[in-house]
C-alpha cells in the first residue's frame, strides 16, 4: 500500500510511503480507497492534531514510533476487498473518514443498520461520529456519472455541511438581543457559506469577511447580507455580535476585538483556514467549536433518528444549491496530492473549486 504522511512539526514535509501489500489475513474488513476529497478542513486536522486526536486515527506506515511522521484524515469512498461479516459484501462501497491512501484495513467492526462501525482497539476512544462508514447505493461496476458526481459532493461537502448545520444550531440558541450582527470570518469557506446559507434560509443576516482576491466569488454565491474584506473590519458597528471566525488568525480577533468590543462579542473559533497566523496559545483555546461534541449533545437532547432526520435534509438541500457555484477537480493518484499540497497549505485553491484525489 501506499500512504500519504506529513511532519507532525513541519508541514512543509511530506512523503509517500510504502508497505507491504499482502492481505492482512487477521482483517475483519479491508478497503481499496477509490477516492478522496482535501479541503482547508483537513489543514485543521494538521493543526489540532495533537489535541483531539486526529492524529491517533490512522498510523502511519513504515514509520517507527520516534518519527514525526502522521497522516491527515480525509472523507472519501472505499470498495470492500476482504469481510470476515456476513452484512458487508466484497465490492460493496462506504462513503467515510479515510487515510490518503491506497488501503484500509479494520482489525475489528460491526454492523448497525446497514452501516459500518470501525471497532479497532485505537479508535474506541476517538468520537464515534469519525467511526461510522455509510453504505452506498449499490451499483453494477463502476457507479454511474450521476452517482459519480453526486459521491464527489457528499466527500467534499458533507463533513462541511454538517459543521455548518451545527453552528447555525448554536447561533440560532443565542437570544436575539446578543446577535444584532452576524459575523462570519473568512467567509469564502465552504463551512462558512454552508452556515450563511442556513442562516439565509432563516431569516437571519450576515456579514462575511473575506480576502479582497475572495470578494467577486463571494458576493456572486449571494447568501450574504454584506461582503467587506478584512482591510474594512473598522466598519462593522460597535453592537452585540456573534462571530463566527473559520480563519483562527490571532491579528483579526484582535481586530474584530477592538472594532466591536470585547464586552459585545460573543466569539466562536471554528476552523484555523489562516493557519500560519496561530499561536501555540490559541491551538489550545478552549473556545475551539467541535463539532463531534455538538452533535453528541444534540443526540442526547433529542435522539440519534432526529437528529439525523434534521441535519440530513439541510445538508442534502444545501448541497443541492452549491451545483450552482461549486466546481469539482479530479486529480490522479496521491502524487497529485502532493503536488497540490502547497496550494492547499497557502490557501491558494480557488474558493469555488472542490478537489477530489482518484486512486481507482
Amino acid at each position: 500500500m501506499n500512504q500519504f504522511q506529513v511532519d507532525k512539526q513541519n508541514i512543509n514535509t511530506i512523503r509517500i510511503a510504502e508497505a507491504d501489500n499482502e492481505r492482512n489475513t487477521t482483517a475483519c474488513v479491508t478497503f481499496d480507497v477509490e477516492r478522496f476529497a482535501f479541503t482547508a478542513n483537513n489543514l485543521t486536522y494538521f493543526m489540532v492534531g495533537e489535541k483531539l486526536g486526529y492524529w491517533q486515527f490512522f498510523p502511519p506506515v513504515d514509520a517507527p514510533a520516534d518519527t514525526p511522521w502522521g497522516v491527515i484524515p480525509v472523507w472519501g469512498i472505499g470498495k470492500v476487498t476482504h469481510s470476515t461479516l456476513d452484512d458487508v459484501k466484497v465490492g460493496s462501497r462506504y462513503f467515510g473518514y479515510f487515510p490518503p491512501a491506497t488501503t484500509l484495513t479494520m482489525s475489528n467492526a460491526k454492523v448497525s443498520d446497514k452501516n459500518l462501525i470501525d471497532c479497532s482497539s485505537h479508535r474506541l476512544p476517538l468520537p464515534q461520529g469519525y467511526n461510522l462508514y455509510r453504505l452506498l447505493p449499490a451499483s453494477n461496476g463502476k457507479p454511474d456519472s450521476s452517482q459519480h458526481y453526486q459521491d464527489n459532493l457528499q466527500m467534499l461537502l458533507w463533513p462541511l455541511f454538517i459543521t455548518s448545520y451545527c453552528l447555525w444550531e448554536a447561533v440560532s440558541a443565542i437570544d436575539v438581543a446578543q446577535r444584532e450582527q452576524v459575523v462570519i470570518v473568512s467567509a469564502s469557506s465552504k463551512t462558512s457559506l454552508g452556515l450563511a446559507f442556513a442562516l439565509k434560509e432563516k431569516g437571519v443576516s450576515t456579514t462575511g469577511v473575506t480576502s479582497r482576491k475572495n470578494m467577486d466569488m463571494v458576493k456572486r454565491v449571494d447568501v450574504y447580507d454584506e461582503v467587506i474584506s478584512y482591510d474594512d473590519l473598522a466598519s462593522l458597528p460597535m453592537v452585540p455580535s456573534v462571530v463566527v471566525d473559520m480563519s483562527g488568525s490571532a491579528k483579526v480577533k484582535e481586530a474584530l476585538t477592538e472594532y466591536i468590543g470585547q464586552q459585545n462579542m460573543r466569539y466562536i473559533q471554528v476552523g484555523l483556514t489562516h493557519w500560519h497566523d496561530v499561536t501555540d496559545e490559541e491551538q489550545t483555546d478552549n473556545t475551539f467549536f467541535f463539532a463531534p461534541a455538538h452533535i453528541q449533545q444534540r443526540v442526547a437532547e433529542i435522539g440519534a433518528a432526529e437528529f439525523s432526520k434534521q441535519s440530513s435534509a439541510f445538508i442534502f438541500k444545501a448541497i443541492t444549491w452549491s451545483n450552482a457555484w461549486l466546481k469539482v477537480e479530479e486529480c490522479s493518484g496521491l502524487e497529485a496530492l502532493a503536488d497540490d499540497f502547497a496550494q492547499h497549505c497557502g490557501g491558494n485553491i480557488p474558493a469555488n473549486i472542490g478537489r477530489v484525489y482518484t486512486l481507482g
